[in-house]
């Protein structure tokens, strides 16, 4: 069968057929829970996404792309407004056990906030460390905020850390921390 054009050209991976789908079935935390198997920034990625699927869609061949960059940020809109502050369900919780492996990341840029939130999914202890006073990388220094609204930025950092991943901002490589001294704290990994 193969992977569709759209699914094959999106950088990361995205399923975007699966997520398009469950949105025509008004079925939209499902989509936006399909949208963050590939990445913790759905509704980043609405905003500032080149969109090389829609360069792709087969849908060209009868009149225009959908518009699946726009549908993904809708989606992350919508579980924005619908979900809000409410407590994350217990199955998207991860409390990792006293025995998990420790991670150290360095850099709590996309890089680094990608690694935190797919190392959580797993179930490991994470720990991000960020030289700058805010978390986001370039997303934060380098995106204005008339094209990033900082509280979606916000938003979806807050989400990284409400599965257990601990940011913890104005702490440099080679002058607060070393990799001999994340090593000695019993850090296993560092990313």
């Amino acid at each position: 069968v193969g992977i569709a054009p759209c699914s094959s050209a999106c950088p990361v991976g995205i399923h975007v057929q699966g997520y398009l789908a469950l949105i025509a079935e008004e079925r939209f935390q499902e989509a936006i829970d399909l949208v963050r198997q590939a990445i913790p920034f759905p509704g980043i990625c609405g905003r500032i996404c080149t969109h090389p699927c829609e360069a792709n869609c087969r849908r060209t061949e009868i009149d225009e792309p959908v518009a699946i960059r726009a549908l993904k940020r809708f989606i992350a809109d919508w579980e924005m407004k619908n979900a809000g502050n409410a407590p994350i369900p217990a199955s998207k919780k991860h409390s990792p056990g006293k025995d998990a492996k420790r991670i150290a990341i360095v850099g709590a840029g996309p890089a680094g906030l990608t690694a935190a939130h797919c190392l959580a999914q797993k179930d490991y202890s994470v720990t991000v460390f960020e030289k700058l006073p805010i978390a986001g990388g370039m997303m934060a220094v380098g995106i204005p905020a008339f094209r990033l609204p900082r509280e979606i930025l916000r938003a979806e950092i807050n989400a990284i850390e409400a599965m257990g991943v601990a940011i913890k901002t104005g702490v440099a490589f080679g002058r607060d921390i070393t990799l001999e001294g994340l090593q000695s704290q019993g850090y296993q990994v560092v990313f």
